[in-house]
């Protein structure tokens, strides 16, 4: 892939609100799969997240949550880009008035070495989780799936089910929240998008009864999923691990499925063990999860969803490679569209 002549030292910056403008959920999605194929194909050179814990995480948890500071460097052979997010994460930060969760995004092209774009890394981060939640989605999901539940209606439970209406043909919406302010704004925005009504539960275990595909996505600190409140049939993305999804469910639902080993062993059995994903040493291993996408069900190695009565769940703590791609995706798309704003660095 070619990129733009341009003077050296000139990039574009490219805001948050001109990404979710440029970023559709079907090009999104796309460059996920693309991305997923890359990997299992050995086209990506990625290096696991640096993590830069500022707090102890084996202590009590500070005011606003344990701080951690990570660098997610990938390069994406296919796209002759490399990039890096740059990323911080404070679970209670919107207590004080700030997101829980904020990034940057640089693109680099390859060919050169020359910076590209700094991109807004949290729009990005939360459409592509969204997207790879999707991918499990189409491989473990019941193809006539109609109802979602989302715990956790923030950025990223929009976005799950934004990129899961591009797969399946959703009906019926289910929602929990503990802040009525947040179920406000997400009923409107899913009334905004795809014309339905959102049905509130008064608690996790009712939103998820009826469901047949559920997305776990909040911040909090311990499981709000048990094991037993999901049935026959149902599948569940769980966006940060077994952190706030028991993780029973790893080993009594039919088939666990992670996004790359390369990346999940690391929070499984790993460095990160304790850490992040919400697990302890010895709590789970490699040997309790059915398949990775990126290597084993996009080849056909592993099968995915066999029978209509499976519980399934996917786990992925996300990687650069992820990043990377849709970073480089929306530099393209403001490329076209003239969008972002240029600034001179040298």
């Amino acid at each position: 892939m070619t990129s733009e002549l341009r003077p050296p030292g000139e990039i574009l910056v490219v805001s948050r609100s001109e990404v979710e403008a440029l970023l559709t959920p079907a090009a999104c999605l796309e460059r996920v799969l693309e991305t997923f194929r890359w990997v299992g194909s050995g086209e990506v050179e990625q290096v696991n997240p640096v993590n830069l814990y500022v707090h102890d995480r084996s202590g009590p948890e500070p005011e606003f949550g344990h701080g951690v500071v990570q660098a997610f460097p990938a390069m994406i052979r296919p796209l002759q880009r490399a990039a890096v997010k740059w990323l911080g994460s404070y679970r209670q930060n919107p207590r004080r008035g700030l997101p829980a969760i904020s990034a940057l995004d640089l693109v680099t092209d390859t060919e050169t070495g020359m910076p590209l774009a700094l991109v807004d890394g949290t729009s990005v981060t939360n459409m592509r989780t969204g997207g790879h939640a999707a991918v499990g989605a189409l491989h473990l999901a019941r193809p006539d799936s109609h109802s979602v539940a989302i715990v956790g209606c923030g950025n990223e439970g929009r976005t799950h089910l934004r990129l899961l209406n591009e797969l399946f043909p959703i009906t019926s919406v289910i929602a929990f929240d503990v802040s009525a302010a947040q179920l406000d704004d997400f009923e409107r925005d899913v009334d905004t998008w795809f014309g339905l009504e959102t049905t509130r539960a008064p608690s996790v275990e009712a939103a998820v009864a009826d469901a047949d595909i559920v997305c776990v996505v909040t911040t909090a600190p311990a499981p709000v999923l048990m094991e037993e409140w999901i049935h026959p049939g149902t599948h569940v993305c769980a966006a940060t691990g077994f952190r706030d999804v028991d993780k029973a469910c790893a080993k009594e639902f039919d088939k666990w499925v992670v996004g790359w080993y390369g990346r999940d062993l690391e929070w499984i059995e790993g460095p990160e063990v304790g850490k992040l994903g919400g697990l302890q040493p010895g709590d789970l291993t490699k040997a309790d999860v059915h398949a990775d996408i990126a290597s084993e069900l996009l080849s056909g190695a592993r099968p995915g969803r066999e029978s209509a009565t499976e519980r399934t769940i996917m786990t992925h703590m996300g990687m650069p490679a992820l990043d990377a791609a849709v970073a480089s995706l929306v530099y393209d798309m403001a490329v076209a569209e003239g969008a972002g704003t240029r600034i001179t660095l040298f």
